[in-house]
């Protein structure tokens, strides 16, 4: 295990590189004040065609009165829209939450879950949160908090299933929650997603924490087979005020498997929350956790902070850039952005001054290097772009996660104020980019490869990729795949995750009499891919190439990842 954090250090000293996004779906609000993007989601693929769909929240549209609030849904591919639910009465602000729910039906369409806080069902501000199929857009869940001023459903999502009956199940917060101790503040509570059912509540450690301001799934993190969750208590007071935490409880147990705190007063550590996905390629699910309030780079700069789901240690903290920006507002999980088989990370920072006050700002991190890859920017006045982020699924079906920005004081004229706005954004093409760590083999032979030309679908010019110091006189290949990784392998590692296509097996260049790793191996790419390969390549496919050969065993190269061209 050693070895493996060894060679992953190496990995994230690399250096990021920033590169620019294609913006893809744009939902606007349909009336001034209706703040369309307050909240937001990338759902799953509800119409069955090949792309995920977004949802997005409206809390302050009026349809059933007076910000009875909406959640408007809206194909990945067309921006079509799917569905639209609506509060049920004035005042609900349906939309403060949205969520990917999960198959909770078990009819193969994910599911829909959001939250209206201001719900009275059972009190003023009890608040609510809801279900609906994916598929038929029906109700299918209906849960109410406890008493007036619980404000449940101010945070939701779909948990994994926690209890090992086979379905998906959802987490809903409830920050004002008391319980039936009114000294605290703060619940969360698990709900069945097979039948509806109450399965755990998480109240408040201690006095006023607003435990379930932020609520996410958090994956397997103690491997006990059941699904964890973590919950941000922003207000959190242990060595300093509101410093902030953020738990992680165990799904089949309910018992605290670890927490994550603010170093300083004030900065609510814990406002957002996400986890799930593997930021170092460990094989472990990791965590994103944000503190807006942080002093880091100046008062309030802000900051998105990465944990480990394997021992909790510190992967990365990403600052706000100045003071006031309020980075970490919003924070999540990207997935992977860039192609290169590590999660990402995408945080908001909505008071950001681009230029005019306020504008904001989203920035997309690589969970590999901690550099930034992507950034956008507001443009007007009191904008605040990046309000809510989400990301981890692909909705324009180039392979590639994309990543979901909202800003609902967007105006959509000079008398049309805070419609909001949300718009998904591609990342760009990646460049051909050395990635992963060459092994050294038995006979201490480290291959490095290198590219010349560009990598394209049609185009008559070479694009070769080569293999030096490698064993001479071996045997070897060179092979090819459209997902990357890091794990040990051999005496090396592999970067490439099957399925992939192995190029012919060759002898290992080299002269007799040369360096024992004199030895080359080398293709043009461009002629494989116009040969009709098993695996079908197009222009904008992002490939990962490594290199093996034989030396009492394995050698495998470092990587390289490349986008094809047309």
């Amino acid at each position: 295990m050693q070895t493996h954090h060894v060679a992953l250090a190496a990995l994230l000293l690399c250096a990021g590189t920033a590169h620019a996004q294609t913006s893809l779906q744009t939902a606007t609000g349909a009336l001034p004040g209706d703040q369309l993007g307050d909240a937001l989601a990338i759902v799953g693929d509800l119409d069955q065609d090949g792309h995920a769909d977004l949802a997005f929240g409206a809390p302050f549209a009026d349809a059933n009165g007076a910000s009875s609030g909406s959640v408007r849904v809206v194909s990945g591919r067309t921006g079509a829209q799917l569905f639209v639910f609506h509060g049920l009465a004035a005042g609900d602000r349906l939309g403060e939450s949205v969520a990917a729910a999960g198959d909770l039906d078990n009819d193969g369409w994910p599911d829909i879950a959001a939250g209206a806080p201001n719900h009275d069902t059972n009190g003023s501000n009890a608040g609510m949160a809801r279900v609906w199929s994916g598929r038929t857009g029906a109700v299918l869940y209906t849960w109410h908090g406890d008493a007036a001023g619980d404000w449940f459903g101010a945070s939701v999502d779909g948990a994994g299933d926690v209890n090992g009956d086979g379905r998906p199940d959802v987490i809903v917060g409830a920050p004002y929650g008391k319980g039936t101790n009114t000294a605290n503040v703060g619940e969360a509570r698990l709900f069945s997603g097979l039948n509806g059912a109450v399965l755990r509540t998480f109240n408040s450690p201690q006095g006023v924490s607003v435990l379930g301001m932020s609520v996410s799934g958090a994956g397997d993190v103690d491997r006990d087979g059941f699904a964890d969750v973590i919950v941000g208590a922003p207000q959190s007071t242990y060595s300093f005020n509101d410093q902030g935490r953020a738990w992680v409880f165990s799904g089949r147990t309910g018992a605290s498997l670890r927490y994550f705190q603010g170093a300083t007063a004030g900065e609510n550590f814990g406002f957002c929350v996400d986890g799930g996905r593997d930021v170092n390629n460990d094989g472990w699910p990791d965590f994103v956790v944000g503190s807006p309030f942080a002093d880091y780079q100046g008062a309030n700069s802000g900051s998105v902070f990465v944990y480990s789901g394997r021992d909790g240690a510190q992967l990365h903290h990403f600052r706000g850039t100045a003071a006031s920006d309020d980075m970490g507002r919003s924070c999540a999980h990207a997935g992977d952005v860039d192609g290169d088989g590590f999660a990402d990370v995408i945080g908001g920072a909505r008071l950001k001054d681009q230029g005019v006050g306020n504008a904001g700002m989203a920035r997309v991190w690589s969970g590999r290097t901690g550099g930034v890859l992507n950034s956008v920017y507001g443009t007007a006045v009191d904008e605040m772009l990046g309000h809510a982020v989400a990301g981890g699924a692909d909705v324009n079906g180039d392979g590639l996660d994309d990543f979901v920005v909202g800003w609902p004081t967007f105006d959509t004229g000079a008398t049309s104020y805070d419609a909001g706005r949300a718009r998904a954004y591609s990342a760009a093409p990646l460049p051909v980019t050395s990635y992963c760590t060459a092994g050294t083999s038995v006979s201490g032979c480290t291959a490095t490869l290198t590219t010349t030309g560009a990598p394209s679908a049609s185009a008559s010019t070479p694009f070769v990729v080569r293999a030096n110091g490698v064993l001479r006189q071996s045997t070897g290949f060179l092979f090819y795949g459209r997902h990357g990784q890091s794990m040990p392998y051999g005496s090396g590692w592999l970067c490439v995750t099957s399925p992939f296509v192995r190029l012919v097996s060759q002898g290992t260049l080299g002269s007799a009499t040369g360096s024992v790793c004199s030895g080359f191996i080398q293709q043009d790419l461009n002629a494989h891919f116009r040969s009709g390969p098993d695996l079908a390549v197009h222009a904008g496919d992002t490939l990962f190439c490594q290199a093996f050969f034989r030396d009492s065993g394995s050698g495998l190269s470092n990587a390289v990842l490349f986008t094809v061209q047309p």
